[in-house]
């Protein structure tokens, strides 16, 4: 009997105890500032006054109707000879573009620079909004931002030319070489054409393939090149730290290094 009335104290015990925690994680404020039921609720919590911002992305194969087709690669400012979207965050917005003597009023286009001279170019993005005056006061809902980018030749891209670093799971270094050649002769060249890779296989060995290229990533895409399955080289443009993620006779294989050369 003794010990039933003890154990009676600590379920009832651990009873008030469950029932304290509970209570006190209801009465407990929340902090959320999107949330206006939260102690901390902002109003203002993300948004954003009225900013014309551009981003600029590299159409991967304008000519394709698959799922590459749809493809576009993410923001840069340096492209090859190849087909540009011209698009902006901001919803809801009446959008001025001015692009060479072309004037567009939608809020993203598309335009190719299949056959433009090499060389620097800008783009003017206008854009008008009712503003948020409870937010931001001093805001006049108008804002205009001019950006330039580049177009250049395939050998000046960051995601061609010479790479050093190692394979996962091996200690040893190694070099890859990725070039471009558009002609019968083989000759390295800096003009779209056939994608040449050395030493993918660890044994200075030469594989040419088709390929989706920008200045910040590399894609193989050609479902006929053997051994060589599913490549893409990603490059961080601004510490040329490289990763090259790819098939060689089913194997898949990771290469991390550094871009050491064009």
């Amino acid at each position: 009997m003794k010990n039933l009335k003890i154990a009676s104290i600590i379920i009832l015990l651990v009873w008030f105890a469950l029932e304290a925690a509970s209570c006190k994680r209801k009465d407990a404020p929340c902090y959320d500032p999107a949330n206006p039921k939260c102690v901390d609720y902002d109003p203002c919590y993300g948004t954003k006054p009225v900013i014309a911002e551009i981003k600029l992305s590299q159409r991967a194969a304008p000519s394709r109707t698959d799922e590459l087709g749809k493809l576009y690669i993410d923001e840069q400012n340096i492209f090859p000879q190849v087909q540009i979207k011209f698009d902006t965050p901001l919803e809801g917005a009446k959008y001025t573009w001015i692009l060479g003597t072309e004037t567009i009023t939608t809020k993203s286009f598309e335009r190719h620079f299949f056959t433009a001279p090499f060389g620097t170019y800008s783009v003017k993005l206008i854009v008008e909004k009712e503003p948020n005056k409870n937010c931001y006061p001093t805001d006049d809902g108008k804002d205009t931002l001019v950006k330039t980018f580049q177009i250049v030749p395939i050998c000046q891209l960051q995601s061609s030319g010479v790479f050093k670093g190692k394979w996962e799971n091996t200690p040893d270094s190694a070099i890859i070489t990725v070039r471009t050649y558009n002609d019968g002769s083989f000759t390295d060249s800096c003009n779209f054409g056939i994608t040449r890779f050395i030493n993918l296989q660890g044994i200075n060995d030469t594989i040419v393939s088709s390929c989706i290229i920008s200045n910040p990533e590399l894609i193989n895409y050609d479902p006929g090149t053997i051994p060589l399955g599913n490549l893409n080289l990603k490059i961080n443009p601004v510490d040329k730290s490289v990763v090259i993620d790819y098939f060689m006779f089913n194997e898949r294989r990771i290469f991390r290094g550094r871009k050491i050369a064009n």
